[in-house]
């Protein structure tokens, strides 16, 4: 009849550089964003719900959507959910320096019979048998691509004499070595070893350009959105004006024709006039609708919600905008352009290791250990020590994959230059552009502000002829349609120059005064 009772504690504890991880958290790198790009995010602030409640009680300023948006937007909460898992990956990495400890201990009961007494072969005698092991290691990597063991063994026999009358035998035995294993060529080199880390602070600082961006696009996104119903606003504003102006034309006309003054040609003229005026009013008030919508969308607001903007009116004040400072600002700040800066440092890193794996394997080992070895039924004693070093050189010919693994890093590497230099092209050619049609609007604002002017005055004139019976309505509605088309491209450029500040602005990473 046996009997075994075994158990088997593990334990692993990682211990260590905590320090290190916990200064690497999510939100230290959110509080660390001083890049220049930060001028243009610092001027507003994320609203809390408490806000966000309060704010969409009232008519919302650009400031509160702004701040809405940088709280609610969903682009927005998806790039920064990438951002903290490049931070946790990267905090993570450092794991790999933490010293490893793992605990294992054993015990094993064995109770057999034997028939040992001659005397007495039909009584066999209970035999025990206890074994105890202890076996504790730890591992530690170093940034040098060396890996240093320690580990010990103790154990532990009680054993029932096989002999009747005899004592119990104890055995004990302990070991421990010591060993220190250093790659030369393949895998060594602090590059290499560390490639894990530098990936991983390559992707994070790439998530977090990427983040700053999201930031500001998110920025330009509401403000474009902010300034279209402003400008469908205005639009219904200035199509409400032109209906009371054909309501009183057509009413005027209507008099005269009852006076015998004018035609009924002048009446259906003018109630054509009005007809076409309400039609765009119908439309105009459609489309503020859908603007309204639009901007709740990019805030990230539910879609249903009613909400209403200031009574603000679009004006515009002339800027000075120097090319040569925009390019210097946007190749200093712009977070795209960082973060095509990063990949190719992560790209040069990659390029390193996979050459690194080109190398024959020479490793190093230097070792100690010790024996210790007691047997009290045998009286012994025995006590061993020394030391061993081992050289281990392997280098696989015709390696294909490894070579392969480098070309294709060598090729990626020079994409991802590529890609920065035609990130840089690209916003050179957007600024470049963005200047253009800023003094392009602000021309045409100027100049279609004399055209109104010289459309209310040809009104006024076509008006008092009407009246005077010295012409037809005919004048009017044309004076009139004038006064309305450029009324409708005056609002159009106003928003158009806003909309280029603002885009401006999110290449710049800057703000740009007014």
């Amino acid at each position: 009849m046996d009997s075994t009772n075994d158990y088997k504690i593990g334990v692993s504890i990682f211990v260590g550089a905590l320090m290190t991880l916990l200064t690497a958290g999510p939100g230290q790198a959110q509080k660390n964003d001083s890049t220049a790009a930060n001028g243009s995010i610092s001027a507003y602030k994320s609203f809390s719900e408490a806000e966000i409640s309060t704010a969409v009680q009232a008519p919302l300023t650009l400031d509160d959507c702004i701040g809405i948006a940088l709280s609610k937007s969903i682009a927005l909460r998806l790039a920064q959910g990438d951002f903290s898992k490049a931070e946790a990956t990267h905090a993570g990495t450092y794991g790999a320096y933490l010293p490893v400890f793992s605990i294992q201990g054993t015990q094993e009961n064995t109770l057999e019979k034997r028939p040992l007494d001659i005397a007495n072969p039909t009584d066999p005698t209970e035999l025990d048998f206890e074994n105890r092991a202890l076996v504790a290691t730890v591992q530690q990597a170093l940034p040098t691509g060396a890996v240093l063991d320690f580990s010990g063994d103790i154990r532990r026999d009680l054993n029932s004499p096989d002999k009747f009358g005899s004592a119990p035998t104890r055995t004990r035995n302990r070991i421990y070595s010591v060993q220190l294993r250093q790659p030369l060529l393949r895998n060594a080199w602090p590059s290499t070893v560390n490639s894990a880390i530098g990936t991983a602070r390559h992707d994070r600082r790439m998530q977090e350009k990427l983040y700053l961006n999201a930031k500001l696009q998110t920025i330009y996104t509401v403000k474009s959105a902010f300034y279209e119903v402003l400008y469908q606003r205005e639009l219904m504003r200035v199509n409400q004006a032109a209906i009371q102006r054909d309501s009183t034309l057509f009413a005027a006309s209507e008099s005269k024709v009852a006076a015998k003054l004018a035609t009924r040609r002048d009446v259906l003229s003018a109630e054509i006039q009005l007809a076409t005026d309400k039609a765009s009013l119908i439309k105009s008030q459609s489309d503020y609708e859908f603007a309204l919508d639009a901007l709740k969308e990019v805030m990230g607001l539910p879609i249903e919600m009613p909400i209403e903007l200031v009574n603000v009116e679009l004006s515009y004040m002339p800027v000075s905008l120097q090319e040569e400072r925009l390019l210097r600002q946007a190749l200093e700040n712009n977070p795209s352009l960082h973060s095509a800066e990063a990949a190719v440092d992560r790209s040069r890193l990659q390029l390193k290791v996979a050459k690194n794996q080109l190398l024959p394997q020479f490793d190093v080992t230097a070792g100690y250990s010790g024996s210790f070895e007691k047997d009290t039924d045998q009286n012994i004693d025995l006590r061993t020590t020394g030391f061993i070093t081992t050289i281990n050189l392997s280098y696989p010919f015709l390696d294909r994959t490894a070579a392969a693994n480098a070309e294709n890093a060598q090729i990626d590497l020079s994409q991802q230059q590529d890609n920065v230099l035609n990130v840089k092209r690209q916003l050179a050619v957007s600024i470049r552009s963005i200047i253009r049609n800023t003094y392009s609007s602000i021309e045409a604002i100027n100049t279609l502000q004399r055209s109104i002017e010289a459309a209310e005055q040809k009104v006024d004139f076509a008006t008092t002829m009407f009246n005077l019976g010295r012409a037809s309505n005919l004048d009017i509605t044309d004076a009139q349609e004038a006064l309305l088309k450029a009324q409708t491209q005056y609002v159009r450029e106003l928003v158009d120059y806003h909309i280029q500040l603002a885009l401006l602005e999110s290449l710049t990473g800057q703000p740009v005064a007014q």
